[in-house]
């Protein structure tokens, strides 16, 4: 398993997440009338059709023969928009439309476009289980945990399918139900959508009702009553003890900076000072909640705490031991891994091991070879039956967030190899082959373009893998007093 690569590529796409949107103002050249914004788009789409196409890993992916269609579809889909309308509204639709077409979190294209100031009915829902719930109401007759049947005609599932998973997320993963649930009931501006008229609710006692929605822009107000809303309150970085033998472990990014350093640093002191108090305590929660990636390195060195250093390399050189890498040797692709190298000065491990990548991306660009195979480490082969056993068999519940993807899902890879690890929560999220994104500019600077550079072959978590949880909680509630409370109980 790659972990110095991984710290890198994970840094990089969580870029993608804080990237702000643009204002009109803060364009060199802002579109004015229809006709220079549907040019505008229609040509961002192009590029992102052609940067994608010159540098995109799938292209040429012999496990993935349909992507190069795959990739005219998604710029067939966002022209037919961008032929309906034209607006600076439409310009984020049809790039949203680009990219749900590919169902990849590690490609695509996005826009930073300004939205509106959303709009709301005086609820806000959230996805729990296989249900649209209310999660908090400021509409009389609505309360939380109301369960959202249908609207204007139609069930929930049908209206998420055609509203929402058109323009975000990906609609085979269950995780991603949880995550986009909120915004069937959210005006985002969208000129494709209408906003829906009225909805049919059921009660906790089985009573079922209508309402008439009054949308309207939602208040700054409400902004404090959601903080949690999405999976709960989010801890810091640490290992405490919120009950009489139970542990609790809170890890809510695994983001390279010098603020994790110093907190999973803290962490781990804890871990090896405690680590007899852990090995026999009830129950030790591993709390991924609010975690969007970032450095594999930092769970791997926590699992290695907890059930040891040895018997942790030698399961997940067994786990990887048939995965490859095959780097995309692209003119911009092979330029953007040189690029690193200075950025690593820091890591002379890592940048080592950039150096090889590059050379070699460089070599097979001079020869017209469209990827370099990255040579895997030479590994004794080891038999699960010739692995130490682990001293650390107290009970483990990863609290799994419906988001867990990248350097999350690789957390639960470590996890999952022991047989005292439980899964409690929702669904994972999952990532596809392809890795280690960079971004390009779009010719407007409206917006950026995701090339992964490369792609995994014979990955031991397939494309499009997720985990399941071994206990499933449905509940609206994810603070850490409420789980805790059904913790207790197991």
């Amino acid at each position: 398993m790659n972990i110095k690569t991984k710290i890198v590529s994970r840094t990089l796409l969580s870029a993608l997440l804080i990237t702000p949107t643009l204002s009109m103002a803060e364009l060199a050249v802002t579109p004015q009338t229809p006709e220079q914004w549907r040019s505008v788009t229609d040509r961002d789409i192009e590029a992102a059709y052609s940067i994608s196409a010159k540098n995109h890993p799938g292209m040429f992916d012999v496990n993935n023969p349909v992507f190069p269609e795959l990739l005219k579809q998604a710029k067939a889909e966002a022209f037919a928009l961008s032929a309906k309308a034209s607006g600076p509204q439409v310009h984020v639709a049809a790039i949203a439309r680009f990219s749900t077409v590919l169902q990849d979190g590690h490609a695509g294209v996005f826009s930073r476009v300004e939205r509106p100031a959303r709009r709301w009915p005086g609820f806000r829902a959230v996805w729990r289980g296989d249900a649209l719930k209310v999660y908090y109401s400021e509409t009389d007759n609505i309360n939380k945990g109301d369960v959202i049947t249908g609207c204007d005609g139609q069930s929930t599932e049908t209206l998420m399918r055609q509203r929402v998973f058109k323009f975000h997320g990906q609609v085979t993963q269950p995780g991603h139900w949880w995550q986009q649930g909120w915004r069937l009931l959210v005006d985002e501006g969208n000129p494709f959508l209408t906003p829906l008229k009225e909805c049919q609710f059921i009660k906790a006692n089985g009573q079922a009702y209508s309402k008439t929605l009054d949308w309207s822009v939602r208040p700054q107000s409400v902004t404090k009553h959601l903080t949690h809303a999405y999976n709960g309150d989010e801890l810091t970085t640490d290992l405490t003890w919120p009950a009489q033998n139970i542990a609790w472990i809170a890890m809510p990014s695994f983001a390279n900076n010098d603020k994790q350093t110093h907190d999973y640093n803290n962490l781990y002191k804890k871990v090896a000072s405690q680590r007899t108090k852990l090995l026999s305590a009830k129950t030790v929660v591993l709390d991924l909640r609010h975690n969007q990636g970032g450095s594999s390195y930092w769970s791997l060195k926590l699992a290695k705490a907890l059930w040891g250093e040895q018997v942790v390399e030698q399961k997940m050189d067994n786990y990887s031991k048939n995965s490859r890498v095959w780097w995309r040797a692209s003119k911009d692709n092979t330029s953007h891994v040189k690029s690193l190298i200075e950025v690593l000065k820091d890591q002379p491990k890592a940048q080592k091991e950039f150096k090889e990548i590059a050379a070699g991306m460089a070599q097979s660009l001079e020869n017209n070879k469209l990827f370099y195979i990255e040579e895997p480490q030479s590994k004794p082969n080891q038999s699960d039956s010739t692995v130490p056993e682990s001293d650390f068999k107290t009970q483990v519940f990863v609290i799994v967030p419906p988001q867990c993807a990248s350097a999350c899902l690789d957390a639960i890879d470590v996890f999952k190899q022991f047989s005292n690890t439980q899964l409690f929560g929702a669904p994972s999220s999952a990532d596809s082959l392809y890795m280690d994104v960079r971004l390009a500019e779009l010719p407007s600077g409206l917006g950026k373009v995701i090339i992964p550079n490369k792609v995994y072959v014979n990955r031991a978590r397939g494309k499009g893998d997720y985990y399941k949880p071994d206990i499933a909680y449905n509940d609206i509630d994810w603070t850490t007093d409420k789980l805790l409370e059904k913790i207790k109980l197991l």
